[in-house]
């Protein structure tokens, strides 16, 4: 009875960790989703203004730019032109995370339906607590119960961060992959600048699209450890924020439109992307460090409920 109760316990405990994400995952997309449809509105206003087709803007990638500046030097690419081309990609960017994060709801709601009754189960599980405590045959007690609870609720948050330190991994895997391509972009540039021909250049336009793609991935995949560490917090003290990486996507367009076509280089795009990684790397190590600590706290508090139990007997 008092192994069934504990782990009966443990499972109700991780269900009603898991409502309460999914419930916050999902009030949060509602937010994100507001904010990107309007991003998005925005872009297409300034879009249109310049009379551009917007409905053909949607899968618009790094080699459509160098198409449309195809016969023009780039240096004479003004201002005005690369806020355009800017412009662009950003558009095309915001309708595919609008998609991802449309797609996160369906995911999440489907999820929050399999533990929608997961209160009426703690209910019963506290009835039985009750119960036990009170017969005097049993050996459980208020305190042997106040340890379960620990347990439980250490369990769970051992969950959070193996959750949040498996989607730190994917942003880091998706911004190596993004500098990978930056880097194969780069050589393919250099030997371009040489008269490597069309073929150098359609590889070096290839690499570009491959970036622009690793670049969303990493995006959505940062936007997700940030999630990830926020429910980190209502289980566990955790000071790590990632706070201007989410962003960093339009920083890394703007510099790559400027830093491409005023200077025939990749190398601010390249040192940004570097510079995420760097940082996701550093709240990756601290989450861990963090999970270490916690996983030895729960050996104690089992230990604890090891030693009240052999002492009952």
């Amino acid at each position: 009875m008092l192994t069934q109760l504990n782990e009966r316990l443990i499972e109700v405990k991780e269900k009603m960790r898991l409502k309460t994400k999914y419930e916050d995952h999902i009030d949060r997309l509602y937010s994100y989703i507001k904010k990107e449809e309007q991003n998005r509105y925005k872009l297409r206003s300034q879009l249109e203004k310049e009379k551009e087709d917007v409905t053909r803007l949607e899968t618009f990638t790094l080699t459509n730019i160098f198409y449309t500046i195809t016969g023009r030097k780039l240096a004479k690419v003004d201002k005005e032109q690369q806020e355009v081309l800017a412009a662009k990609l950003k558009y095309s960017e915001s309708v595919e995370t609008l998609r991802d994060m449309e797609q996160e709801m369906v995911e999440f709601q489907k999820k929050l339906f399999s533990v929608s009754r997961v209160n009426e189960e703690y209910q019963q599980v506290l009835q039985e607590k009750e119960g036990l405590i009170h017969d005097e045959e049993s050996i459980w007690s208020e305190k042997l119960y106040d340890i379960a609870e620990k347990e439980a609720n250490l369990t769970g948050a051992l969950k959070e961060y193996g959750e949040a330190i498996a989607a730190g991994r994917q942003a880091v895997n998706t911004l190596n992959m993004a500098l990978s391509s930056l880097q194969a972009a780069k050589n393919w540039s250099t030997v371009d600048m040489f008269g490597g021909g069309l073929i150098t250049t359609a590889m070096k336009h290839s690499n570009f699209d491959d970036a622009k793609h690793y670049i969303h991935s990493a995006q959505s995949k940062l936007r997700q450890f940030q999630e990830e560490l926020l429910d980190i917090k209502t289980h566990y003290e955790a000071n790590v924020e990632i706070g201007g990486m989410l962003t960093f996507v339009d920083y890394f367009f703007d510099s790559f439109i400027v830093d491409w076509i005023v200077h025939g280089k990749i190398n601010e795009s390249y040192s940004q992307t570097q510079s995420t990684l760097g940082s996701v790397t550093k709240v990756l190590n601290d989450i861990t460090n963090q999970k270490d600590s916690l996983a030895n706290e729960l050996q104690i508090i089992i230990q604890e409920r090891l030693n009240i139990v052999e002492n009952k007997k």
